[in-house]
């Protein structure tokens, strides 16, 4: 597979579907698939395997320089970063403009919940999945208590609105969704926010939701 890398002019030359480059673990290639879903695209995988190093090597660092995944390919256009995939394909394939609407005030409520997808449930929720899943070095004490801030900011905000940017699901919500659900199946503690378990069950009915990952 790493071979798939080596070309890379060749191999987006090459493209005329959607395809993704994900771990099957990996909440961030998750929100991915699932806007996907939700937008009825068909997208293809293509597994890097972040386990043995394969994102580290010299030939998936120069289809990725920030060696990470997910990474889209649609057509000649290479995306890398879960957040500007998900804004790619909301302004590429959602016309009616559902998942980033329109309005000014919504677009910066998706940003702001961007940030602290990027800040806080970074530092929270994936590293502590990472400490107790994936056997990651870390400091556990200092993920859970901001995995409990960030808790305390989802429900904050769901006492105000039904979804994170507002009254309908967003971008913001397919950002926050993944690690926050796969958490709250790891710390029974979580149970203790009530808004948070609803919001998440609430997005699994949301049609095209796409399963988590079983860890």
């Amino acid at each position: 597979m790493i071979d798939q890398y080596h070309d890379k002019e060749h191999l987006v030359a090459i493209m005329s579907h959607l395809q993704l480059y994900y771990f099957p673990l990996s909440g961030h290639s998750h929100k991915v698939l699932t806007l996907a879903s939700m937008l009825g695209l068909s997208i293809e995988t293509v597994t890097v395997d972040i386990k043995s190093g394969e994102h580290l090597s010299e030939s998936f660092i120069q289809f990725n320089p920030a060696a990470k995944i997910p990474v889209l390919v649609d057509g000649d256009t290479v995306i890398t970063d879960s957040h500007a995939i998900l804004f790619y394909l909301a302004r590429q394939y959602d016309p009616a403009r559902v998942w980033y609407p329109t309005d000014l005030t919504t677009q910066v409520e998706i940003q702001r919940w961007f940030a602290l997808s990027a800040g806080e449930l970074c530092t929270g929720p994936v590293a502590l999945r990472g400490i107790r899943v994936l056997g990651k070095p870390g400091n556990e004490a200092h993920a859970m208590q901001q995995t409990l801030r960030l808790f305390s900011l989802l429900s904050t905000q769901l006492e105000q609105s039904p979804w994170l940017a507002g009254g309908t699901p967003t971008l913001a919500d397919i950002a926050l969704y993944s690690y926050t659900a796969l958490i709250a199946r790891l710390e029974p503690s979580l149970r203790d926010f009530p808004r948070v378990l609803d919001w998440l069950a609430r997005f699994e009915q949301l049609p095209g939701y796409r399963a988590l990952p079983t860890k």
